[in-house]
């Protein structure tokens, strides 16, 4: 027996009666060959993956249900990437179908109409997950004898055939019409108040948002889709989830379920849909489910400390000031010193007068010339100290006997005529 199934543009696969999976790329070069755990049901595939559904025993159970294993391999590399046992069958039932959906999530149908998926962790090293039930088409039948052939699931929707007359498969002769169901999780029913649907669409809404964030996440690691585009379209669907989140939550909060409301708000992705859940309930004047609520966002959301900023500002301002401080400073009086060794006459200090013969000065200073000195040279000294200094001016040197020239020349030595020297060489 060998069984063939091509997925274009990515692999192709052969399964043989010895239970030899052969991988092999498009353009004909083999793969690596596996080993089914055992014998093969059915295999599927779509994109980069190929799951093969197995008999874990060959004896069912004691109610005759079937005991079967999956295996979701990359079809690329022949990687393993998930693994483990099909749960999703209802008791004494079979299986009759199984599939992808477009986010390449495994689901499969039982011979009693529930569809079921294959619910992965959003972490692409792991390798287990869980079957959640999806549909129930038993009440969707309008018959016992009704069926419900299934083709694809896409967009939230399983579109089959509609049997009826008790027929297993649709007529080969002419094309089947199909039709679509809307899924809808068997979720337990609330008898205090009506928000079954919504609660049902939120659940689900995660679930398949989870599994198109794997799925992207291994595109992006095989370098078939850009990040920055993935991280766009997720961001997209996390806005479209909340808002179906958010309207499950305003019928909590109206019917004054707030320990509900709680619980619901960690389901929330964006930091923008905390903010409008805040002012929900504040406006229904629950403020300790605002404050529980602003502590979820925090944790998911922390915010940014704008302290560091002005931190690193004070630091960068306190080591401006250290390395001023540690600067030399010129005092005034080392300014005045500067000045007196410069240019002498750059204080105006009183020049004496010359001294006579006898030892005494010609211009001698009275007390009130005194009181005025010492009245100049402290307004002087003030306004000298509070001058800054620049460092960066060229100084310009004088020579000190500037203002030595300025004196009045000391007088000559007297002379005696030409007569009056005669008359004394003849004495």
């Amino acid at each position: 027996m060998l069984t063939r199934r091509v997925l274009k543009n990515y692999f192709y696969f052969y399964c043989s009666s010895r239970r030899f999976l052969r991988l092999f790329t498009v353009g004909g070069i083999q793969g690596p060959i596996i080993w089914l755990p055992g014998e093969p049901v059915t295999i599927v595939g779509r994109g980069h993956f190929v799951a093969v559904i197995y008999h874990r025993s060959m004896s069912p159970m004691q109610d005759g249900t079937q005991l079967l294993g999956y295996s979701i391999i990359d079809g690329v590399n022949g990687r393993t990437v998930a693994t483990g046992d099909v749960s999703a069958l209802s008791p004494g039932a079979s299986l009759t179908w199984a599939g992808f959906t477009e986010s390449c999530a495994l689901t499969v149908m039982d011979s009693d109409g529930m569809l079921s998926l294959l619910a992965r962790p959003n972490n692409e090293s792991s390798s287990f997950g869980n079957w959640v039930p999806f549909l129930d088409t038993v009440g969707l039948k309008k018959s016992i004898s009704d069926n419900f052939w299934p083709v694809e699931v896409n967009g939230g929707r399983l579109v089959c055939v509609l049997l009826r007359g008790g027929k297993e498969h649709p007529d080969v002769s002419r094309r089947p019409v199909t039709t679509t169901l809307k899924l809808r999780m068997p979720m337990a029913t609330c008898l205090s108040m009506k928000s079954g649907a919504e609660e049902e669409a939120s659940v689900r809404a995660n679930i398949a948002l989870d599994q198109r964030k794997l799925h992207d996440d291994i595109l992006v690691s095989a370098g078939k889709m850009n990040s920055e585009d993935v991280e766009e379209e997720y961001d997209m669907m996390c806005r479209q989830v909340d808002k179906i989140t958010l309207k499950l939550f305003n019928t909590f909060i109206t019917a004054r379920k707030v320990e509900r409301a709680l619980d619901l708000a960690s389901r929330f992705h964006t930091e923008k849909t905390y903010d409008i859940a805040i002012t929900a309930a504040d406006r229904m004047g629950l403020g300790r489910l605002c404050e529980r609520i602003e502590e979820l966002k925090n944790q998911k959301f922390p915010p940014i400390d704008e302290n560091s900023d002005e931190e690193s500002y004070d630091s960068g301002v306190g080591e401006k000031r250290n390395r001023i401080a540690d600067e030399p400073r010129i005092t005034s009086r080392q300014q005045l010193m500067e000045m007196q060794r410069i240019s002498p006459d750059a204080l105006h200090t009183p020049q004496k007068g010359r001294s006579t013969g006898d030892g005494h000065s010609t211009d001698e200073e009275s007390p009130p010339a005194e009181s005025l000195k010492r009245k100049f040279d402290g307004h002087e000294a003030s306004k000298t100290s509070k001058m800054r200094v620049n460092p960066f001016v060229k100084k310009h040197l004088e020579s000190p006997a500037k203002g030595v020239m300025k004196l009045p020349l000391s007088p000559t030595r007297p002379t005696l005529s030409k007569a009056k020297y005669r008359q004394n060489a003849r004495r």
